[in-house]
């Protein structure tokens, strides 16, 4: 009768546990943001559930007060309601770059104790100046475009500054490439080794030529309206390896 009583309470968790509310309502809209971080929740929850349910069959083969025991608090432990609105609430306001940027860290900080080179963090924070001083008015990520309003990652800040205000490269390097399109209008970009490069946009005036090396603080342009703008600022990006990263990360002066 005991062992009978185990096989009903095993089924019964089962159905349980993959049909709780909590995968039901899993926000769709939020999966791009979160989902690496929601997945390993559910998975270390059904790490937990799959313990529970081996030791529930374990203990199927020999009934004695202590595996009794061990049955009925695992029982007890399934059986609470679990509140787990604070934690779905938390995922739902955590920000995917700031997690990707902390995990990132802490690579470069073992590699930095293995080569012993500053990681890029250090080496940008302590070498690098900002390009402009001003206020910004727009931060990086996702946010409503002011042209079209429609949702679209952002990939730089924007400073607002008054137009013509002197830009400056913000480390050594050479300028990779320069111009003008329809979106930034005028434009640089300053390749400084090692995977880093900066972007200049909305300029009214581009000072540099392709292909020419720059200076730390080196004047290399000047700010203005051109291209998708709706006033003058200068949109500053950080790219890493091929991949924009977010200025206020990495800059302690933004």
């Amino acid at each position: 009768m005991y062992k009978s009583q185990y096989e009903d309470y095993y089924s019964s968790l089962k159905k349980r546990r993959f049909s709780n509310d909590v995968y039901k309502r899993y926000d769709k809209n939020n999966k791009k943001k979160s989902s690496n971080f929601f997945v390993k929740k559910i998975m270390i929850d059904l790490v937990g559930v799959l313990v529970l349910a081996i030791l529930v069959i374990g203990v199927k083969a020999i009934s004695t007060p202590k595996t009794k025991m061990a049955y009925n608090y695992s029982k007890e432990i399934v059986n609470q309601n679990y509140n787990y609105k604070p934690l779905l609430s938390k995922i739902k306001n955590l920000k995917y770059e700031d997690i990707k940027e902390d995990g990132l860290k802490v690579i470069e900080n073992l590699k930095s104790k293995i080569t012993g080179e500053n990681t890029v963090y250090t080496h940008i924070s302590k070498d690098f100046v900002i390009p402009v001083s001003g206020k910004i008015t727009s931060k990086y990520g996702e946010r409503k475009d002011p042209i079209t309003g429609k949702e679209k990652k952002h990939n730089g800040i924007d400073i607002s500054v008054k137009e013509n205000t002197k830009i400056l490269s913000c480390f050594k390097g050479k300028v990779k490439d320069c111009g003008e399109n329809k979106d930034f209008g005028k434009y640089i970009i300053v390749d400084h080794g090692k995977g880093i490069e900066t972007k200049y946009a909305h300029l009214n005036d581009i000072s540099v030529k392709k292909g020419q090396s720059v200076k730390k603080g080196q004047l290399i342009g000047k700010s203005g309206n051109t291209g998708k703008s709706t006033g003058p600022h200068l949109h500053f990006e950080l790219i890493y390896m091929g991949e924009s990263k977010n200025p206020q990360y990495y800059f302690d002066e933004f």
